[in-house]
């Protein structure tokens, strides 16, 4: 299916109008019609309201729709409520899901394809260094309301091939409750909420402070999380203006998958252990925005972000005894190499590990603004915005590689004895700068037109500081107009059919060029050792679809198809946990789907139905590394066009029913029910998938008090063993006595359970 003959897409402008909520509730979603609330800043959320008569689907989620799941982080919300989303629990951590949106990935992991823009207050928060998104960052007691916008638009900037996920924060003109919650779950779970506010007729402050604790179900597990979100706020006469501060730390322990002969022993298990992240951010925002004369206003804002991140993996070594001694060595085609430790002495053959330890200094500032008018004039009402921004990321990136030793319990050892042919230091700079322009044309009442362009320009560079390796010393430029167009017919009060043509794209992130060459394959996040160049992501796409709505209900109903070109995928070359690999341009691949959902609301009883289709395709012959993987060739495995990516279900089913049993008890179930996926590393789709899987969850409110409510939830209700992630490594180099079965698997969470007592004044 061709979608485009020429360059032109998307779409959407710039209002910065978060259209939200004159509300029209039912299941766990807030559907927006009429007002219009006003987001502070100038990344656009939709283009003007959501009233039903926009030429894209959107999901909008509330702050009140956000507590209903119990969570410190707001992707736990997304995993159980929003349409067209569906996770990998690569990490099986909590804190660090790989959020899928119609198969486009925002993860924390470096290596994963990224799809999808986030944005927080106005601020775009995909990290300079990969793209990658820290959901552990995020937490839902600063999110006033967010919306999930579908489709490639340019307007939403670098990245968002997929769409794009949109935050406002909280501030004290928008929330008008204090809150104490505190809350224990299963695992010696422990989180703590506090946030108020203060305000007057022009000043207010708002603050909130998060902590978050559990042992985490599987063994050596235990995460760790705190936050404090503040914000300063001004509203005069003509405008507003927002001064905002969020700080986090925090500390995880994802330890991924497992060998299935392990898992068969004991789902509580780890492979090899400990794998630590800990991030410390610091994030300053201000936003203001200015009323002009003639039904125009003017928006900014500057940010300034600085994120730590340290990480600790150990891991199972490939490195051998050498033939006839006690000593390390590399052996590669039947030739076996001495290794040697940073002193140039000979290395034990007793270090049969190793830890990958990394450092990532990140900092990224920038700026945006933007001018918006509505006029009478070219035969329609017109919302015109016209802006530019700007965006810089500095990443100064340290790694080496440890001998270590395997404990009983599979964990490592530490040695202070390093390879000094595996670590590095990398600078890395991202310099993005976009102009754009949109205009929202209501022609009529019944038809609305979106046009508009954005001109991207993309500087990447590194720098390699340790003077061993000038190859990775590079810039590359990437230059690209965007631009397209939606048209919405609202043939009826409480229906409108919409389609739209959209072209977005992606330059490589830092860490694809810098890990880009198969003969030089790098660990990730840990080294990296060419730096040929990769092409920009195009993403092409087409959408229609119809919506209405009646009395009691609400129902969408959506088509949509997307194509990448040259489209950039890690593969893998080896390593005891598939994690060596490269960075390439593998192509186009196609993302096409359905959409449908299903609300109704009576009385005291709310309903929503949601179905997804997606079919994410391979459309060029290429050769897939994969060396772990039973049916490889030389390490090799050849992809055909028509083959799906691994890791992105197919079908995905929710139901979410909501009871308000009385003005005091009210209750809810969601069930979610996924076909299985293809592991990483089956791009030839030549094993199985994994099994398909359902999941309910449950829970009850009960406001004992007029101020305070008692909260108890179960997750998966019914104890399901499933699995939603997995890939191809070498349990024997770790395991002795185990079935040789390469595939890993990363076991999802059982039943837990969590009771919370909320306190609002």
């Amino acid at each position: 299916m061709t979608i485009f003959r020429q360059s032109l897409a998307s779409l959407m402008g710039g209002c910065v109008a978060l259209p939200a909520l004159a509300q029209f509730e039912y299941g766990q979603t807030t559907f927006a019609y009429l007002e219009e609330i006003e987001i502070v800043g100038t990344t656009p959320m939709v283009v003007g309201q959501v009233d039903g008569s926009e030429p894209f689907h959107v999901q909008v989620f509330s702050a009140e729709d956000l507590e209903k799941v119990e969570g410190y982080s707001v992707s736990r919300f997304l995993d159980r409520q929003a349409a067209s989303v569906s996770v990998n629990d690569a990490q099986n951590n909590v804190l660090q899901p790989d959020i899928r949106f119609r198969g486009y990935s925002a993860s924390p992991l470096l290596g994963v394809s990224q799809g999808v823009a986030v944005y927080f207050s106005g601020v775009r928060i995909n990290e300079s260094f990969g793209d990658t998104v820290n959901w552990d960052l995020l937490p839902a007691s600063a999110v006033k309301r967010m919306g999930l916008v579908a489709g490639s638009n340019p307007i939403y900037g670098q990245n968002a091939l997929g769409g794009a996920l949109v935050m406002e924060g909280k501030n004290a003109f928008n929330t008008e409750d204090g809150e104490l919650s505190l809350a224990a779950s299963s695992w010696q779970g422990r989180q703590v909420t506090l946030a108020d506010g203060v305000r007057n007729e022009h000043w207010g402050l708002f603050v909130s402070a998060d902590y978050f604790a559990e042992d985490g179900w599987r063994d050596y597990s235990d995460s760790e999380a705190a936050s404090v979100y503040s914000v300063l706020s001004n509203r005069h006469d003509s405008g507003n203006l927002d001064l905002s501060w969020l700080w986090a730390d925090t500390r995880m322990q994802g330890n991924g998958a497992s060998p299935t002969g392990l898992l068969e022993q004991d789902r509580e298990a780890v492979f090899t252990h400990p794998d630590r992240t800990e991030n410390r951010l610091n994030m300053f925002t201000l936003n203001s925005r200015e009323d002009l004369s003639y039904n125009s206003w003017l928006a900014a804002t500057i940010f300034y972000r600085d994120l730590q991140t340290d990480s600790f993996n150990g891991d199972g070594s490939d490195n051998e005894e050498c033939p006839g001694t006690q000593l390390l060595c590399e052996e590669e085609g039947g030739v076996f190499e001495q290794l040697e430790d940073q002193f140039g002495r000979p290395v034990s053959a007793g270090f049969d590990a190793i830890n990958n330890i990394s450092r990532r200094d990140q900092q990224s500032w920038g700026a945006s603004l933007q001018w918006n008018k509505t006029a009478h004039t070219w035969g329609g009402l017109h919302h015109l915005g016209i802006g530019g921004d700007y965006f810089a990321g500095r990443t100064r990136f340290t790694s080496g590689v440890e001998y270590a030793a395997l404990t009983e319990e599979r964990s490592t050892t530490r040695s202070g004895l390093y390879n000094p042919e595996e670590g590095n230091r990398l600078d890395a700079t991202q310099d993005m700068f976009a102009l754009w322009i949109s205009d929202t044309i209501e022609i009529s009442e019944q038809w609305q037109l979106l046009l508009g362009l954005r001109y991207n320009r993309v500087k990447v560079s590194a720098d390699d500081r340790s003077g061993q390796r000038p190859e990775l010393t590079a810039t590359h430029h990437y230059n690209r107009l965007n631009g397209g167009a939606g048209l919405s017919w609202s043939f009826s009060e409480n229906m409108t059919a919409y389609a739209g043509l959209y072209q977005t794209s992606r330059a490589p992130s830092p860490v694809e060029l810098a890990c880009s060459h198969e003969d030089a394959p790098c660990n990730l996040p840990n080294t990296f050792l060419a730096d040929p160049p990769l092409k920009d992501i195009v993403a092409r796409s087409a959408e229609v679809g119809l919506r209405g709505r009646g009395e009691h209900s609400q129902w969408h109903l959506g088509l949509f198809h997307t194509r990448n070109r040259n489209d950039i995928h890690f593969q893998t070359t080896g390593g005891v946990s598939s994690n060596q690999g490269f960075f390439r341009n593998i192509g186009d691949t196609v993302f096409q789907g359905v959409e449908a959902s299903y609300g109704w609301t009576r009385d005291a009883l709310s309903m929503e139905w949601q179905y997804s289709w997606v079919e994410a395709t391979y459309r060029d012959e290429f050769q897939s590394f994969s060396p772990n993987h039973p049916d490889a060739n030389g390490g090799a495995l050849p992809v055909e066009s028509g083959n799906h990516l691994p890791g992105i279900p197919e079908h995905t089913v929710r139901w979410l029913l909501d009871y308000q049993w009385s003005d005091d008890l009210q209750s809810g179930f969601d069930v979610t029910a996924s076909s299985g996926v293809y592991l990483r590393g089956d791009e030839a789709n030549l094993d199985e998938r994994t099994d398909s899987y359902w999941v309910a969850n449950a829970w009850v409110s009960w406001q004992l008090l007029q101020d305070v409510a008692l909260k108890f939830e179960v997750s998966n209700l019914f104890d399901r063993e499933y699995e939603r992630f997995g890939l191809y490594g070498e349990p024997d180099e770790v395991i002795d006595n185990i079935d040789d079965d390469p595939r890993f698997l990363s076991p999802a969470a059982p039943r837990s359970l969590s009771l919370s007592l909320q306190l609002r004044w």
